[in-house]
C-alpha cells in the first residue's frame, strides 16, 4: 500500500486534503489552519511546522505543500502574463527577410559600439533564428563581453530583449529558476552581469551548457507529486543571452558566438534609448515571426553547413546563421562567411590565450621546423624553450622554470610522449617529429582558409540551391580560392593541400607569435613564406 493510501491526510486532486471518513469539519479544521500558517513569517513558520503536522496529523512535506500554495504568489508571478509570456500575431503581409534583418542590425548598432561588425551582423541573424527554435538540431549562445564596464552590455541586452521571441531581462537567477523559466515559458533568456552571479555557479554553468543541443537540452529534478518523490525533467531548450566583463567558463564559451563591445570613443555617436523600446519594437516582431513562419520548412530541409574551420563546435554554432543568411538572400550570405572566416583566423592566431599546453605544443613544432630535425631530445628542448621571449617556461611555477616532468603531464593527453631516441651522438629521452605533428595538426594549428565557400542562398521569391561562389570576398579578405602550388622552400605542401593566405592576410595568417606558418596551418619549417602562391 502506497503511502498516500496509508496517509488520512494525503492530498487529493486540486491539492484538497481527503479524509477517510469524509468529515468536512475536519478538512475544514485543517484547511483554516493552514491559511493560518501561510500568514505567518517563514522563520516562525519553520520553527512550528513538525508540532502542527503532528497536531494535525499529517505529513510535514504534506503541510509545507499546502502552506506553500496557499501563500500568494511572488515575484515573476506577480507580473501580468503578456509581460512574461507574449502571444504574437504574425504581421499580416509577407516579408522581406533581408529588409528585416537589416532594420535588425541598424537597430543594434545605432545604440552600441560593436568591436567588429562581423558581430552585428551574427547577432542580427541570431535574434531571426530565435524565432525558429523547432527547426534547430544545435543553437548557440550570444556571449556579450567586454574589457571594462561602460562598453553598452546592458544597453545591447535590452535591445536584443526588445527584438528576439519572448524576451526575458534578467540580473540574477538560481538554477532552478532558470530552467523553470524555461519550461514554463520558453522565452529568449537574456542573463545580464553574468559575471557577478554566473561565474561560480557550477549547477547553473552545466544547466546553461545542457542547452546546446535539442536532444540534450533537459535536466532532471526530484519533485513532489500527490505526495511522492518523483523524477521530473525540465526542459533547457531555449534562446540565451549572457553578457559580463571578461569571459565564462570554457565549456560555455564554446557553446557560444562571442559578441565583444568596445567603449566609445567621444566621436562615436550612438542613439539614446527610447522610453518604451520593447513597445517600439513590436512590428518587428511580428514580421520577424511571418517570416520564420513562411521559411521554417525550407530553413529546415536546408543541409548547407559552414566550411572546416578546425573546430567543430565553432561550425556546429554557426551552421543555423549560415542556412539563415542562404534564405535570406545577399548580402547576408557573403557577410555572413567574411565574419565566420574572420573568426577562424582570429582563433587559431591567439596564441597569447592559448592553454598552456597547446602552447607547448606550437613551441615544440617550431623547434622541429627550425631545426630541421626528426627528433630533439627532451633536455634540449627545454633549454630553448625557456629561453623564449613571452613566454612562461623560464618561470613556469614559483617562479621556477619548467621541468620534464611539466613537459610530461602537457603534452601526454596529446599523445606525445618522451622516449629513448639517437639525438646529436648520443641516445636520449626526446621526441619524435611524426608525433608531435599529429598533435599540432589536431590540436594547435591554425585554421585553414579552404575554399571558402559555395553558399546556398535564395531571395525571396527563389527556393534554396543557388550557389554563391565567396571567391571574391575570399579575395577581399585576404585569401585566395586558387589552387596552391607546392611550398619550394620545404615541400611541406602538397599539390592537394588546402588552398593558402593570399597577400593580403599572409601577415596575419601565416604566423603564430611571430614564426612563419607553412601552407596548411603548421609552422613553417624552412624557406621564404612568401614563395607560397
Amino acid at each position: 500500500m502506497s503511502d498516500i493510501q496509508d496517509d488520512p491526510f494525503a492530498l487529493g486532486a486540486g491539492g484538497q486534503v481527503d479524509l477517510p471518513n469524509g468529515s468536512d469539519t475536519d478538512a475544514k479544521a485543517v484547511r483554516g489552519r493552514v491559511a493560518e500558517l501561510a500568514d505567518l513569517d517563514p522563520l516562525d513558520y519553520e520553527v512550528q511546522r513538525e508540532a502542527e503536522a503532528r497536531a494535525l496529523g499529517i505529513r510535514v512535506s504534506v503541510l509545507d505543500r499546502m502552506v506553500r500554495e496557499a501563500r500568494p504568489r511572488q515575484a515573476l508571478d506577480d507580473e501580468p502574463p503578456e509581460l512574461i509570456e507574449e502571444h504574437l500575431e504574425p504581421w499580416p503581409d509577407e516579408v522581406v527577410g533581408a529588409s528585416l534583418a537589416e532594420e535588425i542590425r541598424e537597430r543594434l548598432t545605432a545604440h552600441v559600439a560593436f568591436a567588429s561588425h562581423h558581430d552585428a551582423t551574427a547577432a542580427a541573424l541570431w535574434i531571426l533564428g530565435t524565432y525558429l527554435m523547432d527547426v534547430w538540431r544545435v543553437w548557440p549562445r550570444i556571449m556579450v563581453t567586454s574589457p571594462e564596464k561602460g562598453c553598452g552590455k546592458s544597453t545591447l541586452c535590452e535591445v536584443i530583449e526588445a527584438m528576439a521571441h519572448r524576451g526575458l531581462y534578467l540580473s540574477s537567477c538560481s538554477a532552478a529558476g532558470v530552467f523553470r523559466a524555461i519550461e514554463t515559458w520558453k522565452p529568449t533568456l537574456v542573463l545580464d552581469e553574468a559575471d557577478t552571479w554566473m561565474t561560480d555557479n557550477p549547477e547553473l554553468t552545466g544547466i546553461l551548457n545542457s542547452g546546446h543541443t535539442r536532444r540534450q537540452a533537459k535536466v532532471i529534478r526530484v519533485e513532489e507529486i500527490d505526495g511522492e518523490r518523483k523524477p521530473v525533467a525540465f526542459s533547457t531548450w531555449t534562446p540565451m543571452v549572457i553578457s559580463g566583463i571578461g569571459g565564462q567558463r570554457d565549456t560555455l564559451e564554446s557553446r557560444s558566438i562571442i559578441i565583444s563591445l568596445r567603449r566609445r570613443l567621444s566621436g562615436e555617436a550612438v542613439e539614446r534609448m527610447p522610453k518604451d523600446l520593447h513597445a517600439e519594437m513590436l512590428r518587428m516582431r511580428r514580421q520577424a515571426l511571418r517570416w520564420a513562419r513562411d521559411n521554417a520548412r525550407r530553413i529546415e530541409a536546408d543541409d548547407a553547413e559552414p566550411p572546416e574551420s578546425g573546430d567543430d563546435r565553432r561550425r556546429d554554432n554557426f551552421t543555423p546563421l549560415w542556412r539563415i543568411a542562404g534564405a535570406l538572400g545577399e548580402p547576408w550570405p557573403e557577410r555572413l562567411a567574411a565574419g565566420y572566416h574572420a573568426r577562424s583566423e582570429a582563433a587559431g592566431d591567439d596564441d597569447e590565450t592559448a592553454p598552456a599546453a597547446v602552447m607547448l605544443l606550437r613551441d615544440l613544432w617550431y623547434l622541429f621546423g627550425r631545426d630541421g630535425e626528426d627528433r630533439l631530445g627532451r633536455t634540449y628542448v627545454l633549454g630553448e624553450i625557456r629561453a623564449m621571449e613571452d613566454r612562461p617556461w623560464a618561470e613556469w611555477r614559483h617562479g621556477k622554470p619548467a621541468t620534464a616532468h611539466t613537459l610530461t603531464k602537457l603534452l601526454k593527453p596529446y599523445g606525445v610522449q618522451a622516449r629513448k631516441v639517437r639525438f646529436r651522438g648520443g641516445e636520449v629521452q626526446g621526441y619524435l617529429r611524426d608525433q608531435v605533428e599529429d598533435a599540432f595538426r589536431r590540436y594547435a594549428s591554425a585554421p585553414t582558409p579552404e575554399n571558402f565557400a559555395t553558399l546556398p542562398q535564395a531571395n525571396e521569391n527563389n527556393e534554396l540551391g543557388e550557389k554563391f561562389s565567396a571567391t571574391g570576398i575570399d579575395e577581399k579578405h585576404g585569401f585566395s580560392t586558387s589552387k596552391p602550388r607546392k611550398n619550394k622552400g620545404n615541400g611541406n605542401v602538397a599539390e592537394n593541400s588546402p588552398p593558402v593566405a593570399g597577400e593580403g592576410a599572409r601577415r596575419r595568417c601565416l604566423s603564430v607569435g611571430g614564426r612563419p606558418l607553412n601552407g596548411y596551418g603548421g609552422l613553417s619549417t624552412g624557406g621564404d613564406p612568401d614563395e607560397f602562391a
